[in-house]
């Protein structure tokens, strides 16, 4: 008799390491609990008090948790109220973004996108489309190679080119069409360019019909990187937009980040 197929969680990784979910789970204890005895931690979450002394150090060690001198118990620490802060701050870009995307929008007349730095990609997290019969329709949830698109230039641009070349291992780049960059060497001589002239231009890369314009949002406290883009059909573009598209994607970045 075939015995019935196991139900399997989709949510747990297939080699969980164990060190590593109890600390995350402390963290998640301290920011519920706000204060933790060594005591109430090991019972938590199943493990030894001595276990659980060794990992609130650790936490402690990186400035996840601090211990409170006087009751003992631990709290959270510098660190994690930080990273806390910083994810609240990337969350509101979205809505800084939005009245600034239409603005730009009502001003050239073509679509806009805003875009943040995930890994190496550029992730489309908001749009506002042209209201011109034939134009640019809404990315948002696209996530396209950082080195092929307008956005993920302009913010590449401002890294450090040691970063750049963690992000980018390869010389050889995925070519997502015939007419992508595909060698690193040439990627990074055009990040030059986008410095000099303070937006990055990208046409026909990420689709063949589409040419794209990007300026980095200037980074002030947020931990992700941004971008604003304007997008044009490709038949449309000229060489003589290029300036006017381009400042105006640049002016639209700084306003979102006086308003951030």
């Amino acid at each position: 008799m075939t015995e019935p197929a196991k139900e399997t969680d989709t949510l747990t990784p297939n080699y969980p390491i164990g060190s590593v979910d109890r600390a995350l789970r402390l963290l998640c204890l301290l920011a519920e609990e706000r204060a933790i005895r060594v005591a109430d931690a090991g019972r938590r979450i199943g493990v030894a008090r001595s276990t659980a002394h060794r990992l609130l150090e650790m936490l402690q060690l990186h400035g996840f948790a601090q211990q409170d001198p006087l009751t003992r118990a631990y709290v959270p620490g510098p660190r994690l109220l930080e990273i806390g802060a910083g994810a609240l701050q990337n969350l509101d870009i979205r809505a800084i973004a939005r009245p600034v995307l239409e603005d730009l929008v009502e001003e050239v007349q073509e679509s806009a996108h805003l875009v943040i730095l995930s890994g190496a990609d550029m992730l489309i997290i908001d749009a506002v489309e042209s209201p011109r019969a034939l134009r640019v329709s809404s990315r948002v949830g696209v996530r396209t190679p950082g080195y092929a698109a307008a956005g993920g230039r302009a913010v590449l641009a401002e890294l450090p080119e040691e970063r750049v070349l963690s992000l980018l291992p390869s010389e050889e780049l995925d070519a997502v069409t015939p007419d992508t960059v595909t060698s690193r060497a040439t990627l990074i001589r055009l990040l030059a360019e986008v410095r000099e002239r303070g937006f990055a231009v990208c046409v026909g890369e990420v689709e063949p019909d589409v040419a794209t314009v990007g300026a980095m949002i200037p980074n002030g406290d947020r931990i992700t990187p941004a971008a604003i883009t304007v997008s044009v059909p490709r038949f449309r573009f000229s060489e003589g937009d290029l300036a006017r598209l381009g400042h105006a994607a640049v002016a639209a970045a700084r306003r979102c980040a006086a308003k951030g």
